[in-house]
């Protein structure tokens, strides 16, 4: 029954609406003038009137109804083939907006769309999980091998991921070199991983390409997602579980770790008050006392930076320092720090001097001399009373470069110490090189030097070395006792730790040197309990 509807619309999707509309009103209108005699009225009346040339009228009028017919015909299949045109592009723009054009895969927008109505079907019972891969190696395949073998290997890594993903989840490349994953439901985190590792496993063969072997891998982020999280969120998570991939080494998949995305968060915030904390000065300059070990006279100060958050309270200086250097603010900080250690040191007894840790990045600037030379000179501070201290990370890199900073630091009256020495992997070049003043033993082989006989045998060398050198020596982490007296003994000339005071501020420096510094041969515990119980005060 359905065969005779199906055939005529078929006729007419090929002829045309309009000349089949034009054919039907002349079968209709025919009969009309045939019962009418119209047309031999017609015929009569241009034969009494043929100086009319109405029969010439009439061959005209039939000669541009065939012509209206044919441009009927024509323009309904111009139409027809518009429409269809219009059809195909507006598919294709479709296709072309959820889709990668290079993979063919799902885009962003569209995988975003997919998690959106993922999550409104996920109940509390289930579990659904979330991958985010990224490759690795990749960036040297674009500048080794160019952008179209760039362009080969994501396509062919994104065949590897279908081949191994399959039917069990929906991917998308998200942009550049990560793609993202939602696991169909029903799979439990056992299988979730067995496909993550045969993913890490393929993404390591070498792809080929023009006669080259390209070598990559990949990272993967894993994450559970459950009813009470939203989709912007898990795939957030995702993301977060892959920098921790990263972080570990590569080539690794991680699961999402609420912990380590807490202290993430925690870590996003402190760097966010970083910027403003330093340009208020918040970051205060403390002072720990560097004593003369055989006469147990203060001689002068390291200045160490110290952070008390108005709403956090003290944060450890390995935190912010860290935070500081990863986000580019070490050497504003460090200037800071400075700024307020030589204002507040101008008004000590001039025979008092400070020490102070320039980091890598900051001894880098290339404004560096500049910027102390201007500190000092705000300060009013005497640029002889000043001692920077690099560690061979600031120097190793390139000693000659490395030679002309500390030079013009030289010549601007600062002296130069060589920081935690011992603990890098080329000191005696750098000793040999560089124009120091004093090096500094790590404290690491200091702290107890009188129950470890390994690192007596170190400093024992490392203070032959200094003296064959000319070179003052500061030890560094004494707390007790026994090892003030066994550096003693070597003729350390200089010495800082737990042991003669922890770290003050400037406030507490004046009533440290006018009052109690000449009480210290009653005992440092004494002392540095007092100085505590003012410090607590003081907070």
């Amino acid at each position: 029954m359905d065969l005779i509807p199906l055939k005529l619309r078929q006729f007419v999707a090929h002829v045309g609406v309009i000349p089949i509309l034009f054919f039907l009103s002349a079968i209709v209108t025919w009969p009309i003038l045939a019962e009418m005699e119209l047309f031999e009225r017609f015929y009569y009346y241009s034969r009494a009137h043929e100086d009319w040339d109405l029969d010439e009228l009439g061959m005209l009028v039939i000669n541009l109804s065939i012509a209206l017919i044919f441009s009927a015909i024509y323009q309904s299949r111009r139409l027809k083939k518009l429409v269809h045109e219009r059809e195909y592009q507006r598919k294709r723009a479709e296709k072309n907006a959820r889709h990668d054009p290079l993979t063919g895969l799902m885009n962003r927008r569209a995988f975003e769309t997919k998690l959106e109505v993922a999550g409104q079907h996920l109940s509390d019972a289930d579990e659904c999980f979330i991958a985010m891969v990224d490759l690795d190696k990749f960036k040297p395949v674009n500048d080794l091998y160019g952008h179209a073998a760039g362009d080969a290997t994501l396509r062919a890594a994104a065949q590897r991921l279908q081949a191994e993903v399959g039917e069990a989840g929906a991917i998308a490349r998200l942009g550049g070199d990560e793609f993202a994953v939602i696991f169909e439901r029903g799979l439990d985190a056992t299988q979730v991983e067995r496909i993550a590792r045969r993913l890490l496993h393929t993404m390591t063969q070498p792809f080929d390409h023009d006669g080259a072997q390209i070598h990559i891998g990949c990272s993967i982020g894993l994450m559970n997602w459950s009813a009470d999280i939203s989709g912007t969120e898990a795939l957030r998570r995702a993301d977060k579980s892959l920098y921790d991939a990263k972080t570990q080494g590569r080539n690794r998949f991680a699961w999402y770790d609420a912990e380590l995305d807490r202290q993430s968060h925690e870590r996003a915030e402190i760097q966010a008050d970083l910027k403003l904390a330093i340009a208020k000065d918040e970051i205060e300059a403390w002072f720990q006392p560097i004593i003369q070990i055989e006469t147990k006279t203060l001689i002068g100060f390291e200045v160490l930076a110290r952070w008390t958050h108005h709403k956090r309270g003290p944060i450890e200086p390995s935190v912010f320092i860290e935070i500081a250097e990863d986000s580019g603010q070490i050497g504003a900080l460090g200037l800071s720090v400075l700024r307020q250690a030589c204002r507040a040191a101008s008004n000590w007894d001039p025979s008092l001097t400070i020490s102070f840790n320039v980091s890598p990045l900051q001894f880098h600037d290339p404004n560096l001399v500049d910027q102390i030379k201007e500190i000092l000179t705000q300060s009013d501070f005497d640029a002889h009373r000043l001692t920077i201290e690099v560690t061979e990370s600031s120097i190793i890199s390139d000693f000659g470069v490395a030679r002309t900073k500390l030079d013009a630091l030289k010549a601007l009256g600062v002296a130069v110490a060589l920081d935690d020495f011992g603990t890098g992997y080329s000191s005696l070049a750098s000793l040999r090189q560089l124009p120091f003043d004093r090096i500094k033993i790590d404290r690491s082989f200091v702290t107890n030097i009188a129950g470890e006989p390994q690192n007596q045998k170190i400093v024992t060398g490392i203070m032959s070395l200094a003296k064959g050198l000319a070179l003052d020596v500061t030890a560094e982490g004494i707390e007790s006792r026994e090892d003030l007296d066994y550096l003693e003994g070597l003729s350390c000339s200089l010495g800082q730790g737990f042991l003669f005071e922890r770290a003050v501020p400037a406030k507490h420096v004046a009533w440290l040197v006018d009052e109690q510094w000449s009480d210290w041969a009653k005992g440092p515990t004494e002392i540095t309990e007092k100085v505590a119980v003012l410090q607590s005060k003081a907070c």
